[in-house]
């Protein structure tokens, strides 16, 4: 068994790889009030988490690391081996690896958002944006009050985008490739009647659009065949709407894998056979 741990600023994921089949996948998010925390960027308890998993660190052949806080696990107590994985590497052997391709580009959605070019087992970050699933929950706080993501996603499906963005439909019937549902402008409607469900619709479309955008001029300029989409926020319902948009408009696979939330830390236990 190989462990994989993606420390992220605000998330842990993990995962147990057994050969070539997942034997555990999941994120250990531990709140304030739970004994082993983990606060933006400064690590938590990872012994304590897996323990609590029925993960056991010292049967593990390795034990690999990624992530902002990677050096913060405390998983250095335990005596044991570890190796630390580059993100770009963690992400693109995670993202290759789970959809089956090598010849793309990989959207990385955390708090923020990386672009890692993954081609012929070489991966080398692009770009990215302070634009994530952070700025999705800010936003969320800030405007409806709710801290919870799942109910967020629940109400964005709900809502209509059209009662807060203004559409290019408002302007003309079309333009280019673009159909009259593409936004023009986000956030701009100032229309009174449009609901928390519509707004929650308008937050994360602003969100995915520009993810979206970015990994489409990241293909363009790096001649990638496809866009894969990995981290917590990919396979919400309005990612997978939004990224489906994209795809039919611009002719650009957006391809979103089983794993998808714990891509990295599978990446990053993958990598760790070649350390």
């Amino acid at each position: 068994m190989i462990i994989g741990v993606d420390m992220g600023a605000s998330a842990v994921k993990l995962c147990a790889l057994e050969g070539e089949r997942i034997g555990y996948c999941g994120t250990a998010v531990l709140y304030d009030e739970q004994p082993t925390t983990f606060q933006h960027g400064r690590g938590g308890d990872v012994p304590a988490m897996l323990e609590r998993l029925g993960l056991d660190a010292a049967e593990a052949e390795a034990i690999a690391l990624t992530g902002l806080a990677a050096k913060n696990s405390g998983l250095e107590r335990l005596g044991r081996p570890l190796s630390y994985i580059s993100e770009p590497e963690a992400i693109g052997e995670g993202a290759c690896w789970l959809s089956g391709r090598d010849d793309i580009v990989v959207a990385s959605i955390g708090t923020g958002t990386a672009f890692v070019r993954a081609k012929a087992g070489e991966y080398t970050h692009l770009c990215g944006t302070g634009v994530g699933g952070g700025t999705l929950k800010g936003l969320s706080v800030k405007l409806l009050g709710l801290e919870d993501m799942s109910r967020l996603n629940e109400m964005a499906m709900r809502g209509r985008n059209g009662k807060v963005d203004l559409l290019i439909g408002d302007f003309v019937e079309g333009y280019g490739i673009l159909d009259q549902e593409i936004t023009a402008s986000n956030l701009a409607r100032m229309d009174p009647t449009a609901s928390d469900e519509d707004w929650a619709a308008g937050i994360s479309t602003l969100v995915l659009q520009v993810i979206g955008t970015m990994s489409l001029l990241a293909c363009e300029g790096s001649g990638a065949s496809a866009v894969v989409v990995i981290g917590a926020m990919a396979g919400s319902a309005p990612s997978r709407r939004n990224f489906a948009q994209f795809e039919r408009v611009y002719g650009t696979q957006f391809l979103i894998p089983e794993h998808s939330a714990c891509a990295t830390a599978i990446g990053a236990a993958r990598r760790a056979r070649c350390v």
